[in-house]
């Protein structure tokens, strides 16, 4: 595998003397000044700080849930130290003086939880720029934010190809509460090089806001970091979308050893995680990995020594599991107990039917999986296969049996579908779509919807704002637990993670799918297609989040259901990001960062260990299977 080369944009003149004169400026941000057209609201003054994403703000006082009085909110938070930022009435520059702005992100039309907290808009400067005004308006909205220029890391280093301003938490407060469910808040940037002129970006960017509140968690895999240490392999981490904290917090990292922690599902009400762990190598082969069970809230193993590798998916309660059976060459499904992983019944699937990639609904009841082409699920793993179908089975949990397959969406020629996710409600189901290849991190996946029950004949709903376009590798989506409610349409978010580019940090178009990177130097022995391929010629995916209609109205399918996709701002966007597990709860005492906790060898049980070592038989070990 050899990466494509791809020219590296260079900044405009003078760009330097901007980052030079915002390091010797210090922090952006200041005390906020805030007016309340008809109706009342203010920010106090506050310290300016440096934000957590790149970029620096000011960070004003007053009500975390600002309050407008039905009227205008018009708030200015200026820079530290700056000079004044030309007034609106300014005149513009002379093109040939002082050019526009570009933003980079966000992109026009995203719909955003009102509860994310963090954006960074990150935009390339013009020539001679030296302060800048992030504006959002709207008729109720006047924030305005002024930063000098904060350069953004490239993820593959070399120098910066723009500004990041993150928003101090009081100004994401005045633009998103005052305009849930409401109309666009138009982005604009504004520069100038010395307080007599102005210019400003010209490309559209709205963005909007939900009318409720994101809520519940998810865990993802973080596989390893870009320019990081052979054999230290990430992680799974979670985070908490009712916490205002912008950070991840570390679930289960790789420990001294280097262990891989990659593969988990997790029980909606997350108290239960299935988990896989394998060697220092990270491949993507399943015969050297093991299969655990574990409680959530003190990460402690249950078992899981007969669990096969491969797939799970749980009652909503935890109390049952079902997962694929590689190990029998997935001719079954095996029915374990939620809380200790033993085997309480085997189904076993029609003669020259093999089964992968549960997902039972919020019922219980409904249980949507995939059967491959026959003969195709690799030695490997089956997360390998070609021509999935879905299939639908009803599970009978007092009974621990399954129903015979009833065909969903038959896949026809070279179709590939696979990783199937069923809404809360029941109503839909979402999977990903590959004309041809191989299941396993296809570059040509889309994430697409059918309706349940689906009618006979029913063809994949495609989602051209959340896709974008083919060829990013938009996999693994997977629904947030509770169905919410926008400009009155039914609304859920879906996550997936996708080689698209992250605004100015993260370049991802023209390099290799090298999944998983086993470390920035592969370790021996490894196949003759991997020696010779650095870490740095592959492509990085990363989660990414977009809102989609779910109304049952078959209308709307005729239309475009999804929203653009956005960048989720607590993952690291060094590291490749993927497989986000959605809960209705983050469980209390699964978050040990700053806290005492077991190191290897401690004594567990009723103390929790730290996130590099899981309790297994009363001490805290770096992995077991019992």
């Amino acid at each position: 595998m050899t990466a494509q080369s791809r020219p590296r944009v260079a900044l405009p003149a003078l760009f330097a003397t901007a980052v030079v004169i915002a390091a010797l400026a210090g922090s952006c941000g200041g005390g906020a000044t805030t007016t309340a057209a008809a109706g009342t609201g203010t920010s106090g003054s506050g310290q300016g700080g440096q934000s957590g994403h790149g970029g620096q703000g000011g960070q004003g006082g007053g009500d975390i849930f600002p309050d407008s009085g039905g009227g205008k909110i018009s708030t200015t938070y200026p820079c530290k130290g700056c000079t004044a930022f030309p007034p609106l009435g300014a005149g513009a520059c002379d093109p040939a003086k002082l050019g526009p702005a570009k933003i980079a992100y966000p992109l026009d039309g995203l719909l955003l939880p009102p509860n994310m907290n963090v954006l960074e808009v990150q935009f390339v400067p013009p020539a001679g720029a030296t302060l800048f005004e992030v504006d959002f308006e709207n008729a109720l909205t006047d924030v305005k934010v002024e930063t000098m220029c904060t350069p953004v890391p490239p993820v593959r280093g070399g120098p910066s190809l723009g500004c990041g301003l993150t928003l101090p938490q009081a100004a994401w407060n005045d633009i998103a509460n005052t305009n849930r469910d409401g109309d666009p808040v138009h982005v604009t940037v504004r520069a100038t090089t010395d307080g007599s002129c102005v210019s400003t970006s010209t490309a559209k960017i709205d963005i909007l806001f939900a009318k409720e509140d994101i809520v519940g968690g998810i865990y993802y895999w973080q596989s390893a970091v870009y320019g990081g240490i052979g054999g230290k392999t990430g992680g799974i981490y979670s985070h908490d979308f009712g916490s205002l904290d912008p950070t991840p917090t570390p679930f289960y990292t790789s420990g001294g050893t280097g262990t891989c922690v990659g593969c988990h599902y997790l029980s909606r009400d997350g108290a239960r995680m299935s988990l896989a762990t394998d060697d220092p190598d990270a491949d993507d082969e399943f015969a050297d990995v093991k299969s655990h069970l574990m409680d959530v809230a003190t990460r402690t193993v249950l078992g899981g020594a007969k669990m096969s590798p491969g797939f799970q998916t749980f009652t909503h309660d935890h109390t049952k599991l079902i997962a694929s059976n590689w190990k029998q060459k997935n001719l079954s499904f095996t029915i374990h107990d939620g809380d200790t992983a033993a085997v309480l019944a085997t189904a076993a699937f029609p003669v020259g039917v093999a089964g992968t990639q549960p997902d039972l609904g919020k019922d219980d009841k409904t249980l949507v999986y995939v059967v491959p082409q026959a003969g195709t699920i690799s030695t490997a793993g089956d997360h390998h296969f070609m021509g999935g179908s879905l299939y639908l089975s009803t599970f009978d949990a007092a009974a621990n049996t399954i129903s015979a397959p009833s065909l969903l969406l038959g896949a026809t020629g070279t179709q590939n579908f696979f990783y199937p996710a069923i809404t809360p409600d029941g109503s839909f189901v979402v999977f990903n779509d590959a004309p041809e290849g191989d299941s396993f991190y296809n570059r040509k996946a889309r994430v697409k919807l059918l309706h349940l029950p689906a009618q006979a004949g029913a063809a994949p709903i495609d989602l051209p704002a959340l896709n974008v376009a083919d060829g990013l590798s938009n996999s693994w989506p997977r629904w947030s637990p509770f169905v919410q409610t926008y400009k009155g349409h039914k609304l859920l978010w879906v996550t997936f993670s996708s080689n698209r580019d992250y605004g100015l940090h993260l370049v991802n178009q023209g390099f290799d799918n090298c999944y998983p990177p086993e470390s920035p130097a592969y370790d021996q022995p490894q196949p003759l297609s991997k020696q010779g391929v650095g870490y740095e010629d592959c492509a990085q995916p990363q989660i990414w989040m977009a809102a989609v209609r779910v109304d049952a109205d078959g209308s709307l399918d005729a239309t475009d259901r999804s929203f653009p996709a956005f960048w989720l701002p607590f993952q690291d966007v060094n590291s490749h990001n993927h497989s986000a597990q959605w809960v209705e709860q983050v469980p209390p005492g699964g978050d040990v960062d700053g806290g005492a906790c077991g190191e290897l060898n401690a004594p567990c049980g009723s103390a929790i260990c730290c996130s590099d070592v899981v309790c297994c038989n009363g001490i805290c070990s770096y992995s077991c299977v019992k």
